[in-house]
């Protein structure tokens, strides 16, 4: 036989083999067995549609028809080739990770084809998906995982409810009750958003009972539409009864009984709070710290390795270099070191969120009345070392902190380590200045560690130390975008730690090195230390291969203040020049010896005319009146320069920060209570509170937009401010008697106010 005759020949049986393979399924293709099929997936689409308002995503309606079609087709062919229960199993599982990308689009090569990190993702979702659609807030999106739990449902649902339907006789209504768990399932997981409850509803009971009956052969078309009628009434009478009487409560959902973890990036940066901490905070007590075991010791409050622009925060997102807040069972780490340390932490001043710790934290013992709610309420990051408690710490408050002395050591020799490979938030909105500033400081180093030294030894050499506080030299609060191009483009560069630590951290990043910012004490003496706000620093940590995170610190010394450019002229002493001898002395002269010889030049008051009596009269009273009225006319003249001042000195931002302290020194000699150490929107919103009509927390909100904006705010944005101040404060005093106006005006609260 020749070849040419043997190929069509070849042909020929794959095409007979063909048609065997595909035999069974054209047998089984008959019309009741589609319908049989069809149903029961039409009805799981249907019972998903509460989870739309979950995602709000295309991507959901691809897991949802993907896991529907896949599944169905499943049960179709073991119907079709009758295959056995491990068969059926085996084919699912295959099945289900091959068309992974439906789950994890995000992880997928074009959105469609699976990768090893998609099944992981998926493997381990398999436990943690409820709690990730849970825990965050709708809309979910496509990232991640999250769309695992419509492809499960789905895809199991359509395999059994579709296997019942084809292969029982007298059990195929079973299959129906799978259509009802999915949507109990998707309602439980779900939002009070109800989507096409009626509609679709109606639909699926039409189609239910006349599957149903079209099964069991009673179907008839008078049935089919009394059905359809009862329930439409049904309908339209339940929409009529929830307009005219809605109902009390709520449907039942399960994101209502589960805690979501704390987000960090809704709580207040704690750098941008670094300058009260050096101001109001400067001599108070915060916390008491007894068993440190050695002389010097780093203790953190936080880690913040996010920088958008505006502030450096904690992030706390799923990465390796940020790590995420857990909630800690019996203690942090499961093996307590041998050699670890116990030290007991009393709260005194301190008011906030972030639990300070030593690092390398192995358990937490609260102490104290609200104890309890403390530790219910503890979370703990292992990668960054930051614990926070959202019921706050205040004072009485206590706890026990045991610790891994091996996270205090300071590695050695790392000079010529590698920088380790750890991902972190990408910063945004940063200052030209710093990519330009961090190549000059650091193009004379040979190694990643020796470059970044680089950087902080030049700022710690080449800057200056200054809180801007009363007295200093001004340094601005605030490490935004703008903030630190201002400091770096000055001809001194002048700031504190807040500013210092921000600018390394983004200079190392700009180098292409993960960096982060931590907030916390140096502790310089063991056994027990009270810690104030004085005490407060904050350092740059750089990851390093094979030892962990490393500190530097690039904040020049406290002494190391700027001079001024014109120093007093009593300090350039003057060479000594011989003088010319005086000149003689005029001869005295003596007065005439006759009395009438004198000339007279006054006049006595009678002898002057009525109206000039009257004149002397009238200057005398004036200024009697002058030297009384002059301390209230000297304050009104201060507050006057003042606000001149503030309205036409320096920069658009300095402007409007002005604008915005001279609405907080109105209120405060308005009497309206104005607590120190709070952010400009707190401050406004307890003022809103306590006078009506007030509005100061727009005013608030425009104040740091210009201060922590990227851009200079324009000129006509500060005539615009200073408008909307003046109209603010005419509202507050409206409301006030008069009598209190007037005291405002010549209050001094305003004149003794510390410099915020």
């Amino acid at each position: 036989m020749s070849a040419d005759a043997a190929a069509p020949a070849s042909r020929r049986e794959r095409r007979v083999q063909a048609r065997s393979w595909l035999t069974p399924l054209a047998r089984w293709a008959s019309l009741r067995n589609v319908l049989n099929a069809v149903v029961p997936v039409l009805l799981i689409g249907m019972a998903i549609a509460p989870l739309h308002a979950v995602y709000l995503d295309p991507a959901l309606y691809a897991a949802v028809v993907g896991g529907l079609v896949l599944g169905g087709g499943i049960a179709v062919a073991g119907a079709a080739y009758r295959l056995g229960a491990v068969t059926m199993i085996s084919v699912t599982v295959i099945v289900f990770f091959l068309f992974g990308a439906l789950a994890a689009p995000s992880t997928a090569v074009l959105g469609v084809i699976p990768t090893p990190t998609t099944w992981q993702l998926m493997g381990v979702g398999m436990v943690t998906v409820w709690k990730h659609v849970l825990t965050v807030a709708p809309p979910l999106g496509a990232g991640g995982v999250v769309l695992l739990l419509p492809y499960l449902f789905t895809f199991v649902a359509a395999v059994v409810a579709v296997t019942i339907s084809l292969r029982t006789r007298r059990l195929y209504s079973l299959s129906l009750a799978l259509p009802a768990v999915v949507l109990m399932a998707s309602i439980l997981f779900g939002t009070y958003l109800s989507v096409l409850a009626g509609v679709l509803g109606v639909l699926a009971v039409v189609v239910a009972v006349t599957w149903v009956a079209w099964r069991a052969d009673r179907l008839e078309l008078n049935r089919v539409l009394a059905v359809t009628i009862v329930l439409a009434v049904a309908a339209l009478g339940g929409t009529g009864a929830s307009v005219f009487a809605a109902p009390t409560s709520q449907r039942v959902v399960l994101r209502d009984y589960v805690e979501p973890p704390p987000d960090p990036q809704d709580l207040p940066s704690p750098l941008a709070g670094f300058r009260n901490y050096a101001d109001e905070l400067a001599d108070v007590d915060l916390f008491t710290v007894s068993g440190l075991p050695q002389d010097e010791t780093l203790l953190r409050l936080a880690a913040l390795d996010s920088y958008d622009g505006l502030v450096w925060s904690v992030t706390g997102e799923n990465v390796p270099g940020s790590g995420v807040f857990r909630r800690i069972g019996e203690r942090v780490e499961v093996e307590v070191p041998d050699d670890a340390y116990a030290v007991d932490v009393h709260v005194s001043g301190y008011d906030d969120v972030w639990v300070l710790n030593a690092g390398g934290t192995v358990d937490v013992n609260f102490s104290g009345a609200d104890a309890a709610d403390l530790s219910d309420t503890f979370y703990y990051n292992q990668a960054t070392d930051t614990g926070l408690t959202t019921a706050r710490l205040s004072e009485g408050d206590g706890f026990e902190l045991v610790a891994d002395p091996a996270a205090q050591v300071v590695p050695e020799n790392v000079t010529e380590l590698a920088v380790a490979n750890i991902t972190l938030p990408e910063p945004r909105d940063v200052p030209d200045a710093i990519g330009s500033l961090a190549g000059r400081y650091s193009a004379d180093a040979n190694s990643p560690y020796a470059k970044i030294e680089a950087i902080a030894e030049s700022l710690s050499s080449y800057g200056f130390f200054s809180h801007g506080l009363e007295g200093e030299v001004p340094s601005r609060p605030g490490h935004g975008s703008a903030r630190l191009q201002e400091m770096l483009d000055a001809e001194q560069i002048v700031g504190d730690e807040e500013q210092y630590a921000a600018a390394m951290a983004l200079m190392v990043r700009a180098l292409g090195y993960p960096a982060r910012v931590v907030l916390g004490f140096d502790v310089t003496s063991g056994g027990t230390v009270t810690l104030t706000g004085e005490d407060v620093i904050a350092w740059v940590e750089v990851p390093f291969e094979g030892v962990g995170w490393v500190p530097f610190f690039p904040t020049p010394p406290e002494d190391q203040i700027p001079q001024a450019e014109d120093p007093d002229p009593a300090d350039r002493p003057q060479p000594q020049v011989l003088q010319p001898p005086p000149p003689p002395e005029e001869p005295a002269e003596v007065p005439p010896q006759d009395r009438d010889d004198a000339e007279v030049d006054n006049k006595t008051i009678d002898k002057l005319p009525y109206y000039n009596r009257w004149v002397l009269i009238a200057g005398i009273g004036s200024g009697s009146l002058l030297v009384l009225l002059s301390p209230l006319l000297l304050i009104l003249a201060i507050k006057g320069l003042r606000r001149r001042r503030r309205r036409t000195r320096g920069d658009t931002v300095d402007r409007i920060t002005g604008g915005w302290d001279e609405v907080i020194d109105s209120l405060r000699d308005l009497g309206v209570a104005t607590p120190s150490g709070t952010t400009r929107s707190e401050l406004a919103t307890q003022v809103d509170a306590q006078v009506d009509g007030a509005d100061v927390l727009t005013l608030a909100r425009e104040a740091d937009r210009a201060v922590f904006a990227p851009e200079q705010p324009a000129e006509e944005h500060v005539t615009t401010y200073w408008a909307a101040i003046r109209r603010a404060a005419s509202r507050v005093a409206a409301g006030m008697p008069w009598r209190r106006r007037m005291r405002a005006r010549i209050s001094t609260r305003s004149l003794r106010r510390r410099k915020r």
